[in-house]
């Protein structure tokens, strides 16, 4: 990168612009997690395993373009830099698609609709990572230092959920709340959809403008063979990476669980917990408070432990709080849904989970981008784009899997749809929750340890640092093209 760069990352004017496109992820992540299933379920009428069929079916075609996304703002050569262009140009459809996603036309036979579906949550999809691949890949240039990029994607992640918790708040609050007519009101739905595009568009233009000039000035990277059999060569060395590989599958087996259980949180909190509309608005503050205390502890925690084995005990304490309170349920050591303490009760677990939660996402993700110095010494070159493309890939693509494993749950179940709160029997919740607690835990343990597997310390990314300087300048010296130096 540039020579003058700040080895210690951007200053704060950069960085917040870095971090305020993740609102536009986080807007659309917790809209399709969190309501997609809901919408097309109990308001639309669409059986939920096609529901969940129809999400899978637009996170699995993200196989073909985010690596194409990734690879190709790995090679181009702009006067924008190698990630801007890619940037630009998703800001306007973005927004678009994510409005006409909320909009079905009435009157479409069940076919049809899950056509409509499908092609939105594509559309919706495509623009998204053509912003969100590129724009992520920049963190590795930006904060070469081994703990400064970890302060930088932490502030990326907290943006993240401002996005996801402002949608839900407008969400619940504003365009689906029981004074608005609730839930159900087909309406409120547009009106959601449209204010969640603005914010998407207004978001991702403020991330653009705001990073534009720091990214030109990163120097260009050496041109590159785009032709297939260098990519493919190219990605097999990624492949070949242990410590990518443990990030992956981590990532993988993650992104189900999670899937899995934003589909199906907003029904265990409106038929197995009975709260109101209100107090999903109140459940979605956690996230923000998680956000912040995250931001400024997981920095600390990695200085003073590392990343990867604070990360693996924070995520051990996020599995047991995130079960306790319906496990206790389950074994009817909880009193029932008129308990006053249930709402604050659930309120503390959620905050302390989300906070252990995103303290090991911002860690996870700072030790992806650790990876990409210790690619470029046995490569010569930097693939910020192929790695973080591949690795959102492939959460993105099995999270479809844990939102199919919901629909179908619930198919399982004969949850019925149209379904009122407090008018669905507690057998068919509690059936639901017995299926489902079993396949998040198992799911959480093998990320556990995959993410145990992990080797990059603060020691082995300064090698990789110093190596990188010997050889551009090595290569300068020969008049021979290098990999950036940072």
């Amino acid at each position: 990168m540039a020579a003058d760069q700040n080895q210690r990352g951007p200053g704060f004017g950069v960085a917040t612009a870095y971090g305020v496109g993740a609102v536009s992820a986080g807007v659309l992540t917790q809209a399709l997690t969190g309501l997609a299933l809901l919408f097309y379920n109990q308001v639309v009428g669409l059986n939920p395993a096609v529901v969940g069929l129809a999400l899978m079916i637009s996170l699995v075609f993200d196989a073909f373009w985010d690596p194409a996304i990734g690879l190709w703002s790995d090679h181009i050569r702009s006067r924008m830099g190698r990630r801007h262009p890619f940037m630009y140009a998703a800001i306007l459809p973005a927004g678009l698609f994510f409005w006409l996603l909320w909009t079905p036309p009435a009157g479409l036979s069940d076919a049809g609709t899950f056509a409509w579906l499908v092609v939105m949550l594509l559309a919706a999809r495509f623009f998204s990572s053509l912003y969100e691949v590129p724009s992520t890949a920049l963190a590795p240039e930006m904060a070469p230092d081994y703990h400064a990029r970890t302060g930088l994607l932490g502030l990326r992640y907290f943006w993240g959920v401002v996005g996801a918790v402002g949608v839900s708040v407008l969400a619940f609050q504003v365009f689906l709340s029981e004074r608005s007519g609730g839930l159900t009101r087909r309406e409120g739905y547009a009106e959601f959809g449209l204010a969640g595009a603005a914010i998407i568009g207004l978001t991702l233009l403020i991330s653009c403008i705001g990073t534009h000039r720091a990214a030109a000035a990163f120097a260009p990277p050496p041109a590159r063979s785009m032709r297939r059999s260098a990519l493919v060569a190219e990605v097999k060395v990624a492949f070949s990476n242990p410590n990518f590989l443990a990030i992956m599958f981590f990532s993988l087996f993650f992104a189900i669980a999670a899937g899995l259980t934003a589909s199906l949180t907003t029904y265990f909190n409106l038929y197995l917990w009975g709260l109101s509309t209100d107090a999903l608005s109140l459940l979605a503050l956690p996230g923000l408070i998680a956000s912040v205390t995250a931001v400024v502890l997981s920095p600390i925690v990695a200085r003073r432990w590392g990343k990867m084995p604070s990360a693996v005990v924070l995520f051990a304490l996020s599995i047991v709080t995130s079960v306790l309170p319906m496990g206790l349920r389950l074994l009817g050591l909880l009193p029932g849904n008129d308990w006053p303490w249930l709402l604050p009760l659930l309120f503390a677990e959620t905050t302390l989970a989300a906070t252990f939660t995103l303290m090991v996402m911002i860690l996870s993700t700072s030790m992806l981008a650790d990876v990409v110095e210790d690619n470029a010494v046995k490569t010569g070159h930097r693939s910020e784009g192929l790695f973080f493309s591949v690795n959102g890939l492939l959460a993105k693509s099995v999270a479809g899997l844990g939102t199919l494993g919901a629909g179908l749950m619930l198919t399982a179940v004969d949850f019925p749809r149209h379904a009122a709160p407090g008018m669905v029997s507690q057998e068919i919740v509690h059936r639901l929750a017995f299926l489902y607690m079993p396949v998040a835990l198992v799911l959480a343990v093998l990320s556990l340890l995959c993410l145990s597997r992990f080797r990059i310390d603060q020691t082995a990314h300064q090698h990789n640092l110093d190596r990188l300087r010997s050889m551009a300048a090595a290569d300068e010296a020969a008049g021979a093209p290098h990999v950036d130096a940072v």
